[in-house]
């Protein structure tokens, strides 16, 4: 019988790594347009939003990663899913804004 620990780590791990990806087509590749919350016509530096949200969900991927690894080794612990998952919100939120155009030089 396989640990659940391993199951849920190596999902975790898989999503962590579509995060990462998601994260390279955004931030290195320049595809802002892949966010929803992103309109073309809105008048927000591209560049701008594929930076800073680009690196926001390197940064989330990176987490999720860390955290299914995390798991692997040490188990399931409520504590430390519900930190990554209020982690994830917020900075989920936060590329919403940043999509939106908050903090950009036109805003």
């Amino acid at each position: 019988m396989v640990d659940p620990s391993y199951v849920s780590g190596a999902v975790w791990f898989v999503c962590g790594v579509a995060i990462l990806y998601l994260g390279y087509l955004i931030g290195v590749r320049g595809r802002a347009e892949l966010h929803a919350d992103y309109d073309e016509s809105s008048g927000v530096d591209p560049a701008y939003v594929s930076r800073w949200v680009g690196a926001t969900a390197l940064l989330m991927g990176t987490l999720v990663v860390l955290y299914a690894i995390r798991e692997v080794i040490y188990g399931f612990q409520p504590v430390a899913l519900g930190g990554l998952l209020v982690a994830l919100l917020v900075l989920s939120y936060v590329t919403k804004l940043i999509a939106r155009g908050v903090g950009s030089r036109e805003s």
